[in-house]
C-alpha cells in the first residue's frame, strides 16, 4: 500500500513582514525536477531519493526525459536473481519503483528536448537532480545536447550568494527575487554536467568553452568502484556491462580522440573523464573513504551537490533539502533586510 506523504516542511523561517514584503516571499510548495534517461537509470537512486523528498520532506517531485517518453529502470538491477541480490535493488527499491511510476507526476512525464513549445524548463524548480546508471543505454543521456543545453543555462542560478545582506552595493546573482537554485548528481549522473559547455563567447570570460563543472568540487562513481563492480558482475559473465565507456568516449561522439586514453577501443572511467574536466583535479576531484560507507559533498560557491553511488542516495537527499533550505533562507533574509524593497510597487 503506497505510503501517504507528509505535509510539506517548511522550507524557511519568515519573519514578520508587512504584506507588500512578504508578497516578494517564495512559494511554500518546493518543486524539484528529476532528470532522467528513456532507459537504463539505477533505480535506487532514483527512488530513494524520490521517496526522501516527497514522503518525508512532502515535497512535489516531476520527471522528465529528452522526449517525454516514460522512464524505464535498468532491468538487470530489478529481476529477481542472485545478481540482484548481490548488485542491484532492495526489495523495498522494486516496490518503491512500481509505486513511484504509478504517481500521476511520473505519467505526467515531461520533455526537455525537442521543440521549444511544451519543453520543461528547469529554471521553473528549486532543484535539479541527474540520477545515474552505468548501462549502455544511458549513453544517449549523457551525451545529450538539449540537457547540455539546459543545464548551461540553469547552472549561474545555483552560485551561492556570499555577499553581506544590505541594501547598499548588494550583488545579486542568478534570478532577481528569486532563491538560488540547487543541483544535485550521483554516480554517472555527473557525466551530463561534465560534458555540458558554457559556449565559446560565454559573457563570463573564466567560464568561456569549459565545462559548467570546471570550477566546481565534485564527487561521482571513483574508478576503485567501478572496477570492483565489474569484476563481480563478471561471476555472471556480463561482459561490458559495468564499463559504460569502454570504447571511450569519443567512440560515441564522433570527435577526435585528445588524448590517449580517448583511443577507440581504451575504457574510459567515470572518475577519468570528470576529472579531465575539472580546473584542479587534485583539490575539486572528492574520491570519498575506501568503502561503502555513505559519503557526500558539496560544492563551497554553488548550491551543488554530488555523490558516489547507490549506497549515498537516502544522504544525498537529505543533503538535497538541506540545500534548498540553506538557498530560501538566504533570500528570505535579504527580502527582511529589504534588498528587493525597489521592486515592490
Amino acid at each position: 500500500m503506497p505510503t501517504a506523504k507528509r505535509q510539506p516542511q517548511p522550507s524557511f523561517e519568515a519573519p514578520n513582514l508587512s504584506l507588500p514584503v512578504a508578497s516578494l516571499l517564495p512559494s511554500p510548495v518546493l518543486r524539484i525536477l528529476f532528470v532522467l534517461s528513456s532507459q537504463g537509470h539505477d533505480p535506487t537512486e532514483v527512488v530513494a531519493v524520490w521517496s526522501y523528498l516527497t514522503k518525508e520532506e512532502g515535497w512535489e517531485v516531476h520527471f522528465a526525459t529528452e522526449t517525454g517518453e516514460l522512464a524505464k529502470a535498468d532491468s538487470k538491477l530489478m529481476e529477481r536473481g542472485l545478481f540482484r541480490t548481490v548488485l542491484g535493488a532492495k526489495n523495498a527499491i522494486v516496490e518503491g519503483w512500481y509505486e513511484m511510476a504509478g504517481s500521476r507526476e511520473f505519467i505526467d512525464m515531461k520533455r526537455f528536448g525537442g521543440e521549444e513549445q511544451g519543453k520543461v524548463d528547469f529554471a521553473d524548480y528549486d532543484a535539479v537532480y541527474l540520477p545515474g546508471g552505468h548501462d549502455k543505454t544511458m549513453i544517449p543521456y549523457f551525451l545529450s545536447k538539449p540537457l547540455h543545453s539546459g543545464l548551461v543555462n540553469y547552472i549561474p542560478s545555483c552560485a551561492r550568494k556570499t555577499s553581506p545582506i544590505t541594501k547598499e552595493g548588494q550583488s545579486l546573482t542568478g534570478p532577481i527575487a528569486k532563491p538560488q537554485h540547487v543541483i544535485a548528481a550521483i554516480c554517472h549522473g555527473v557525466l551530463p554536467l561534465a560534458f555540458s559547455q558554457y559556449p565559446a563567447d560565454y559573457p563570463n570570460a573564466i567560464h568561456a568553452g569549459k565545462s559548467v563543472l570546471h570550477n566546481l568540487e565534485t564527487s561521482t562513481l571513483p574508478m576503485w568502484m567501478e572496477s570492483v563492480a565489474w569484476g563481480v558482475s563478471q561471476v555472471w559473465r556480463m561482459g561490458e556491462y559495468y564499463r559504460t565507456f569502454s570504447e571511450g568516449v569519443a567512440a560515441h561522439t564522433g570527435e577526435q580522440p585528445q588524448n590517449e586514453g580517448e583511443k577507440k577501443g581504451e575504457v574510459e572511467y567515470t572518475e577519468d573523464i570528470v576529472k579531465k574536466v575539472l580546473d584542479d583535479p587534485e583539490s575539486q576531484y572528492k574520491r570519498g573513504p575506501l568503502g561503502p560507507g555513505s559519503f557526500t559533498h558539496t560544492d563551497p560557491t554553488y548550491h551543488y551537490i554530488s555523490a558516489r553511488f547507490p549506497g549515498d542516495a537516502k544522504d544525498l537527499a537529505i543533503g538535497i533539502a538541506r540545500e534548498i533550505r540553506a538557498a530560501r533562507q538566504r533570500f528570505v533574509d535579504e527580502v527582511a533586510a529589504g534588498v528587493y524593497d525597489g521592486l515592490i510597487a
